[in-house]
């Protein structure tokens, strides 16, 4: 889910960090029963775009541990835990020629897209179970989720399912995620955790025409805002051949409320000068359709060829596309293992962000992660297995990994983790 503090870039960090466990996963011979893990991580990124206005600079560091417990042959435990420290933004450019800056930016001191530096410390932690009934194919596994944050909450659970057919080489899973969250440009406090009812804009569709000036309205998100999200993925892994493999998902999302950044505001411009800020207004609902597919194949023993691609598109006219090649190997069998990948990927923007508008319409953005741009990205994961003592494998992790925008916006990360496994 998204952190409040700097729009959906956040979120690109996040992803970033998951994956990087996740592609440690992957070059993992077969997954343990029992396993306890604790991460470090680090994430930095620059905002070298063309709207200087906009600032989309932060600094994403923290740790995260994760346990996995098999209780018995019925049931395993997976909580885990993440604290980390977010710096948004800095100090971003405001032309004179916009008259009403100084009333709009004495406003905006936790919004780091207009222009104020702020630090956060969010902590998330989850509880999950993987529950095998006995006699049965099938695995059933509900989770719970909280994130704090000062100026963002989200509460969450989740279930899935999956059931191994024709002796586990066809395994199709439904999974269903429900998101509760409360956001605000200013601090939510104790009371936040329990999510006064906040109101979200307006519905229906987009009044392209009419001149006006900007509203009066409070910025967005000045009082507390409720957002709503369920997602729903249906999927398979087929087990084609003892080299290939096949997985395949279709993913359905809809977002309900606010769904906006707090003290967002939009730039209106007499020709290509900037003079008046405008309040950032996006629909109260948004429904986003997705499709993903993997390939692997393992032309040797400890090797791998692996491609990604997804697809999807929503109802504010984004679509988006990837494709993620890699390679894996080792460097010697049961020592060391290594992983390569690159990532290009697309996005046609929302019709909501336009260019350079004169005046205000019903639904504005000047959000760079809601605009148009490509993306190119790639890393490098080392999997070391360090010792063992019986039954106990202890295991390092090193990732590190960057990403480029077309649009300026560019970061880079690293991981280094632990791992023991029995």
């Amino acid at each position: 889910m998204p952190v409040v503090a700097s729009g959906a870039s956040v979120r690109l960090a996040a992803v970033a960090v998951l994956c990087a466990v996740a592609c440690a996963a992957c070059l993992h011979a077969q997954e343990s029963d029992n396993s306890a893990d604790l991460d470090l991580f680090v994430y930095s990124q620059q905002d070298d775009g063309g709207n200087p206005i906009q600032n989309e600079r932060m600094l994403y560091y923290g740790a995260r541990a994760a346990v996995k417990l098999k209780v018995n042959k019925v049931l395993t435990i997976r909580p885990s835990v993440t604290v980390s420290i977010l710096d948004t933004g800095g100090k971003a450019h405001v032309p004179d020629t916009i008259t009403n800056a100084t009333i709009t930016s004495a406003s905006q001191g936790t919004s780091s897209r207009a222009g104020g530096g702020t630090t956060y410390v969010p902590v998330t932690t989850s509880m999950g179970f993987d529950i095998k009934p006995p006699g049965s194919d099938w695995t059933l596994s509900p989770s719970a989720f909280f994130s704090y944050q000062d100026n963002y909450i989200s509460r969450g659970l989740d279930f899935s399912a999956s059931v191994e057919l024709f002796n586990g080489n066809f395994i199709p899973s439904i999974s269903y995620g429900f998101r509760w969250d409360s956001l605000s440009s200013k601090s939510l406090g104790f009371a936040g955790v329990f999510g006064a009812e906040g109101e979200g804009g307006e519905g229906g569709e987009e009044d392209d025409g009419g001149g006006g000036t900007p509203s009066d309205e409070p910025l967005p998100g000045s009082r507390l805002e409720t957002r709503f999200t369920q997602n729903l993925q249906l999927g398979f892994t087929q087990i084609l051949s003892p080299m290939w493999r096949l997985n395949a998902s279709f993913q359905y999302t809809r977002q309900d409320g606010f769904l906006g950044a707090p003290g967002a505001v939009v730039a209106l411009y007499d020709d290509r000068t900037p003079v008046l800020f405008a309040n950032e207004k996006l629909p109260s609902y948004r429904d986003r359709f997705q499709f993903n597919t993997r390939v692997r194949f393992a032309p040797a023993l400890g090797w791998g060829l692996g491609m990604d691609h997804s697809f999807y598109a929503d109802d504010w006219g984004i679509y988006n596309f990837a494709v993620e090649p890699s390679v894996e190997g080792p460097f010697y069998p049961d020592i060391a293992r290594w992983r390569v990948w690159y990532r290009y990927s697309y996005q046609h923007g929302t019709r909501f962000k336009r260019g350079h508008p004169q005046h205000e319409y019903r639904y504005q953005t000047d959000d760079p992660d809601l605009g148009t741009f490509s993306t190119q990205g790639g890393g490098a994961l080392f999997l070391f297995d360090l010792a063992t003592w019986g039954k106990v494998h202890w295991k390092l992790r090193v990732t590190g990994y960057g990403v480029t925008r077309s649009d300026g916006i560019w970061g880079f990360g690293g991981l280094i983790g632990t791992e023991f496994d029995w």
